[in-house]
């Protein structure tokens, strides 16, 4: 059932937080943008926020703040900050968690719903994940490169009633969200890509398109691609998720054959010098392999390279 008084907060205001929360706004949902970046948050009360590419140009009027204890509590908090600032940033917003409240985290990696449920209750944490990308352009700008579904589901699985009518509202204004019984499932295909994109994004400081095919040596890294998540898929099956062959690489294929030309999340994290999600995305990978017996030697060798990398800065 489709609510269109539903109360949106989106914690972390960043490329996807500002691309779901302004597609949301745009459509009239009632919509809070909350970030630390007071120049961004500041751009967008004043002028709005500017929408850039896919479904061209222009600026929706949405609310934003860097001050969550001024807000009243909220219907759903879609999470998008980095996950190295998820456990501050949702105790700095405790108070918008109302008894019926619904969090959803669509970061990149696994390990996000965890510290959820650690800080606003296990009940109230749902699963999801995206196929939607974004970059910030600058201060209030961002630039949209696609139109892709998103998923939620109870993360425990089940598609449940308020899973669906969440779902239905937010296709409703504008953000296409299918609900998912298994998302656990689901947030592992989008970290098999992850395992191979990211972080050999980032160590070469290439976007998808000049690493995997306009490369003199594209069969090499799409062997490397291939291999890394080959190996992350042993780690899956050993944590109990069923998937085949095809269906870990179904979005790196995806990815690649789209011939996108934006580098990583991580690898702008490099280049920007900030810390980057490579603890929920490789090192997760080692993580849960090491618990299981798994051995991850592709994953902890992308792991060891990302970290060199911040130990430069970070």
């Amino acid at each position: 059932m489709i609510n269109k008084d539903t109360k949106v907060a989106v914690l972390g205001a960043g490329a996807m937080g500002c691309l779901f929360g302004g597609l949301l706004a745009e459509k009239g949902l009632n919509v809070t943008l909350i970030d630390v970046w007071q120049e961004h948050v500041d751009e967008i009360n004043k002028k709005g926020l500017k929408m850039m590419g896919y479904g061209g140009d222009r600026t929706i009027k949405i609310k934003a703040t860097t001050e969550p204890k001024t807000l009243d509590k909220v219907d759903a908090i879609i999470v998008m900050c980095k996950a190295t600032a998820l456990k501050t940033a949702l105790t700095n917003s405790k108070n918008i968690i109302g008894d019926k409240t619904m969090l959803m985290s669509f970061q990149n990696g696994i390990g996000h719903e965890e510290i959820m449920q650690e800080i606003a209750g296990t009940d109230k944490v749902l699963g999801g994940s995206t196929t939607q990308a974004a970059s910030v352009q600058g201060p209030g700008i961002i630039q949209n490169h696609a139109s892709l579904p998103s998923w939620i589901g109870e993360y425990n699985g089940g598609a449940t009633e308020r899973v669906k009518d969440l779902a239905e509202t937010f296709t409703a204004f504008g953000l296409e969200t299918r609900t998912e019984e298994n998302i656990k499932k689901r947030k592992w295909m989008k970290l098999f890509a992850l395992t191979a994109i990211g972080p050999l994004s980032a160590i070469f400081d290439l976007h998808h398109t000049d690493l995997y095919i306009s490369n003199k040596n594209q069969n090499m890294s799409r062997k490397l691609g291939k291999d890394i998540i080959l190996e992350t898929r042993n780690v899956a099956k050993a944590d109990g998720v069923d998937v085949t062959e095809d269906e870990c690489l179904e979005m790196f294929n995806r990815i690649v054959d789209s011939r996108q030309t934006n580098k990583s999340s991580m690898a702008f994290d490099v280049l920007k010098k900030r810390a980057s999600e490579i603890d929920f995305i490789s090192g997760a990978v080692s993580r849960i392999g090491k618990k299981h017996g798994v051995k991850t030697p592709l994953n902890d060798l992308m792991y060891s390279i990302i970290k060199i990398k911040e130990g430069m800065y970070v």
